[in-house]
């Protein structure tokens, strides 16, 4: 997979790069792996999920594989052509935890 990513990285699209500046902040509860795989869902509406290489979600939020199950995140989910684009990842605090968003 990550050589797929690294080729859709690299390939010329007519010099255009991608509008990464909308969208919106979406927040996610991962709830399991399944085998590189990790599956999460949108915590105000379920039936929005992402799924993605669990290697690329503990990179993208500085953590280890081992500690994604259950995790809440946050991305912002920008629409693109084509498809949407996950940007901005962050570590959101668990419901009902005292955390200091700074």
């Amino acid at each position: 997979m990550g050589d797929v990513l690294a080729h859709v990285v690299n390939c010329d699209h007519d010099g255009e790069e991608p509008d990464l500046s909308g969208g919106r902040r979406v927040e996610y509860v991962v709830t399991g792996i399944r085998g590189a795989l990790v599956d999460a869902h949108a915590v105000d509406d379920p039936t929005k999920t992402y799924v993605s290489s669990a290697a690329a979600l503990a990179q993208n939020l500085r953590t280890e594989v081992g500690s994604l199950p259950g995790c809440h995140f946050s991305c912002r989910v920008v629409p693109g052509n084509p498809g949407t684009f996950f940007v901005d990842f962050q570590m959101t605090p668990e419901p009902g935890t005292d955390y200091d968003r700074r």
